[in-house]
C-alpha cells in the first residue's frame, strides 16, 4: 500500500544587492553582472563609478571610491602603455624587416 504523506519545505531564495547602496540587482545574465574590477563589490547601475567601452563578453566597471583613488595614477599608466605600445611597434617592424631581408 502507497500511502500519501504532506510535507512543508523550506527553501532558501538568494537575492544580490549592491554593496554600496543595498539596492537589489536585478538578475540577469551572468556577464551583465557589474563587479568593481579593483575591490571586487557588486554595484547597481547607479553605483558604477566608470565603465570601460569594451566589446569583451563582460563589463569592466569600477566603484566610484576605486575609480576616485586611481586618478592619481591613470596618468602614469597611460604613459606606461604608450611606451609599452611604441616598444610593440619597433619589435614588429623590425621582425618584418628582418623577415624580408631573409627571403631577398
Amino acid at each position: 500500500m502507497i500511502k500519501e504523506e504532506k510535507r512543508t519545505q523550506q527553501i532558501s531564495v538568494y537575492h544580490r544587492h549592491c554593496d554600496v547602496c543595498d539596492k537589489e540587482i536585478p538578475k540577469g545574465m551572468l556577464c551583465s553582472r557589474a563587479v568593481c574590477e579593483i575591490c571586487g563589490i557588486d554595484l547597481c547601475e547607479s553605483c558604477i563609478g566608470f565603465e570601460v567601452n569594451t566589446s569583451g563578453d563582460y563589463r569592466e566597471v569600477y566603484c566610484k571610491s576605486c575609480w576616485d583613488i586611481g586618478e592619481q595614477y591613470r596618468p602614469a599608466i597611460h604613459l606606461l602603455e604608450s611606451s609599452i605600445d611604441k616598444l610593440y611597434e619597433k619589435w614588429h617592424k623590425e621582425c618584418k624587416e628582418n623577415n624580408e631581408d631573409e627571403k631577398s
